[in-house]
């Protein structure tokens, strides 16, 4: 089955998806398993598959294969979605996850029609941070590589192949040149931080280890600039360390608060309390943005501001994911690891959002270009006029976002809708065939990228949080 794609990825620098609710990893004591008839009946399976069955000698390192099958097997039940074992691979790809570092300048950026990179977001303590870049500066070149020339991976190369060193950097704000020295580095790809003129912003991607004392400096600048109204953006955030979600909350929330409670397989609760060496920066209005999305430790962090802050808090967008479980890893030797549910997770009233979700207190949804997603086009993909597609859907969808004339948006591509995309390669110097193929499909999105990121009003869920905090 291929893998869909979201429209709305329109960061092209240091994106990372993170996972359930994790605390910190454990080591656990060996247990030896009893004899019992259940032990017997594997351990007599086990022995005829590797000497006796048929296929035995045809399969390499076949002992490993049926421990890793008999694992993954015990760590796919039906009552835990979040219970799972990783091999070596998923492993690295989990653990990269959620460490939240990145290797860069530490900005996102998009395309503008004259190729050249244009800012739309600087992650806090990043050299991009630290040396003042902002959202629409735009990009001309680093070094002697000019932006215009150059496609996005070469540029990102560019970029990680000079770790730690002075890139000359060239870029256009208001209209005047300037030019800085930037030094590609890691950085904590999670923390957003925009100020305006009479409310702040802070985008929170994930729970990374970094994040907690990233938000903290966030919440500080917001402070220095006598900001009073936050608008937190929460949107597809899958979580991450518990954790940061303890250190987060105590920038917001009084002192000695509870921020949630964990109940154990034996019933017993445990009240997790905000953390002393973060200082609470107030605000007289938060405006929490959530979408389906939206899980686990920043559910987490929802709880603790509604819990504690009352009407000070108002969420908008739609229900969050419902993920109300904690989980730990045990890390094995080989690089494996096995992540497993130990608690449930309460707010501090006491409510389990778990397959439930937070509902917002104003529900706002997308329109269609941003929330239909894709499969990935290749080389040989062809979308042909009169024929049914799975990418058709999202091909009329964006034609009919760019102001072209199509007359459906399923995966049946008309000739109507043919017609409409002939007039968009007409348009933009490609073949007017009518067929989509992967020069016109990258084009396309290309295009619809740019008006994506250059019409923030097409965004209604922030368009409406930005309407609460300024009321």
């Amino acid at each position: 089955m291929r893998k869909k794609s979201q429209t709305i990825l329109i960061t092209l620098l240091c994106i990372a998806c993170f996972g359930a609710g994790i605390s910190i990893p454990v080591i656990l004591n060996k247990k030896t398993a009893g004899n019992s008839k259940e032990q017997e009946k594997f351990d007599t399976i086990y022995s005829i598959l590797n000497s006796d069955w048929y296929y035995s000698n045809k399969i390499k390192n076949l002992d490993s294969k049926l421990m890793e099958q008999a694992i993954d097997g015990m760590t796919t039940l039906d009552q835990d979605a979040h219970t799972n074992y990783f091999d070596l691979e998923q492993a690295k790809a989990f653990s990269s996850s959620l460490e939240g570092s990145n290797v860069g300048l530490g900005i996102s950026f998009y395309l503008n029609e004259n190729k050249n990179f244009v800012v739309s977001n600087v992650y806090i303590n990043s050299t991009a941070d630290k040396k003042g870049l902002k959202p629409q500066d735009e990009i001309i070149s680093l070094d002697d590589l000019k932006c215009s020339e150059n496609d996005s991976d070469t540029i990102i190369k560019y970029i990680k192949a000079h770790e730690g060193q002075n890139v000359k950097t060239k870029y256009l704000r208001d209209g005047k040149e300037y030019t800085t020295n930037l030094i590609p580095g890691t950085f904590d790809s999670t923390v957003v931080c925009n100020v305006y003129d009479d409310y702040g912003e802070i985008i929170l991607t994930s729970f990374s280890e970094n994040s907690g004392k990233d938000f903290s400096k966030a919440m500080s600048r917001l402070q220095e600039a006598g900001i009073k109204k936050l608008v937190l953006d929460l949107r597809n955030n899958g979580g991450g360390y518990l954790n940061a979600a303890l250190e987060i909350s105590s920038s917001l929330i009084p002192e000695k608060s509870v921020v949630f409670k964990e109940k154990d397989k034996d019933g017993k609760f445990t009240k997790q309390m905000t953390k002393d060496e973060f200082n609470q920066v107030k605000m007289d209005k938060i405006v929490v943005l959530q979408n389906e999305n939206t899980a686990s430790a920043a559910e987490v962090l929802i709880g603790a501001l509604k819990d504690n802050l009352g009407d000070t808090v108002t969420t908008v967008g739609t229900t969050s994911y419902g993920k109300g479980t904690e989980q730990v890893t045990v890390p094995f030797s080989d690089g494996t690891s096995f992540k497993y549910t130990v608690a449930r997770w309460y707010t501090p009233k006491g409510t389990s959002i778990n397959k439930k979700g937070f509902k917002p207190d104003i529900e706002v949804k997308l329109g269609e270009v941003k929330t239909t997603s894709y499969y990935k086009v290749k080389k040989k993909d062809v979308i042909k006029k009169d024929s049914v597609d799975d990418n058709a859907q999202a091909l009329q969808v964006y034609l009919k976002y760019l102001g072209y004339d199509v007359d459906r948006t399923d995966t049946y591509f008309s000739n109507t809708s043919s017609q409409a995309l002939a007039s968009f390669q007409q348009d933009h110097g490609l073949e007017a065939t009518g067929d989509c193929d992967k020069k016109t499909w990258d084009l396309l999105m290309e295009k619809v990228l740019l008006k994506m990121n250059e019409t923030p009003s097409d965004d209604t869920q922030r368009q409406k949080a930005i309407e609460e905090a300024q009321k």
